[in-house]
C-alpha cells in the first residue's frame, strides 16, 4: 500500500514540476508501461466534422509511431475510429476490442484495427475524462500485449483524468497570462531571462531604459508576481506553453 501510495505522490509531483505536454505524456507512459502499454493518444473529442487544422489543435498527446500517426492525422481517421464513434455516447473506460466489437460500421473496424495492428497497435485501454462544460476529452493507451487487471484499470483511470486536467489547466492559463501581457513587456522579460540589463535591452528594442523599466514593472502587476525574477519565470513558462 505504502509503495502505491508513493507512486502516486510522485507521479502528482511530476504533472505539476512538467512545463509542457511532452513531460506530461512521459509521465502518463511510464506508469502506463507497467501494464505493458507501449503508445499513447489524448485529446478532446470531436462531436462533429471539422478541419484538420481543428482536429490537431484538440490533441493533447501522441506517442504513436511516427508512421502510423501521420496517417491517422491525414487520412482523417479520426472520424472512422471505432473508439471515437463509443466515445460519442459512453463515458466509461473501455477496451479497444469492445470499441471494435459494439462498432456499427464493419468497414472502419477492419480499416483501423487492420492498419493499426500493422504497427503492434492490436491491444488497447480508453479512459474518457468527461469536463464541466460537456466536452469529452479521451486518452488511449495502445500495444502489442498488454497485462491490465482491474488494479491497473482503476491506475490508468487515475493518471489519465489527472493528467488531462492538468495540461488543460495549463493550457487555459497560458491564454489568460498572454491576453494580460503586451508582446513588448514580455519582450522585455524574455530578454531580462537571458540576462540582460534594462539598459541592453533597451538597446536590443530600440527604445528607452526608462521605458524598459516600465514594462517590467507593468508586467509584473498584470502577472501578480512577487517580483522581477517571479515574472521572468512565469513569462519563461507562458513561452514553454506555446
Amino acid at each position: 500500500m505504502n509503495e502505491a501510495l508513493d507512486q502516486t505522490w510522485q507521479f502528482i509531483e511530476r504533472v505539476e514540476r512538467s512545463t509542457e505536454a511532452g513531460q506530461v505524456e512521459q509521465c502518463l507512459m511510464e506508469i502506463a508501461s507497467d501494464y505493458g502499454f507501449s503508445t499513447l493518444f489524448g485529446g478532446v473529442v470531436p462531436s462533429a466534422r471539422v478541419s484538420p487544422e481543428e482536429i490537431k489543435s484538440r490533441i493533447l498527446f501522441q506517442r504513436f509511431p511516427l508512421e502510423w500517426a501521420g496517417r491517422y492525422n491525414d487520412r482523417g481517421y479520426v472520424f472512422r475510429d471505432p473508439i471515437v464513434h463509443r466515445l460519442q455516447h459512453d463515458r466509461n473506460p473501455f477496451d479497444w476490442q469492445e470499441a471494435y466489437t459494439s462498432c456499427d460500421f464493419p468497414k472502419d473496424v477492419a480499416l483501423i484495427q487492420g492498419e493499426a495492428s500493422e504497427f503492434g497497435l492490436r491491444v488497447g485501454y480508453v479512459v474518457p475524462v468527461t469536463m464541466l462544460d460537456g466536452r469529452v476529452a479521451a486518452v488511449s493507451f495502445g500495444g502489442c500485449h498488454a497485462d491490465i487487471g482491474a488494479e491497473g484499470r482503476a491506475a490508468l483511470s487515475f493518471v489519465a483524468n489527472y493528467a488531462v486536467g492538468n495540461l488543460l489547466h495549463y493550457k487555459e492559463s497560458r491564454k489568460r497570462l498572454i491576453g494580460k501581457v503586451t508582446p513588448r513587456e514580455f519582450d522585455c522579460l524574455l530578454w531580462a531571462s537571458e540576462g540582460k540589463t534594462d539598459w541592453e535591452i533597451s538597446v536590443i528594442l530600440g527604445i528607452s531604459r526608462s521605458t524598459v523599466t516600465k514594462h517590467i514593472v507593468s508586467a509584473r502587476e498584470k502577472l501578480g508576481a512577487v517580483n522581477k525574477p517571479h515574472a521572468i519565470a512565469m513569462a519563461l513558462r507562458i513561452k514553454l506553453l506555446r
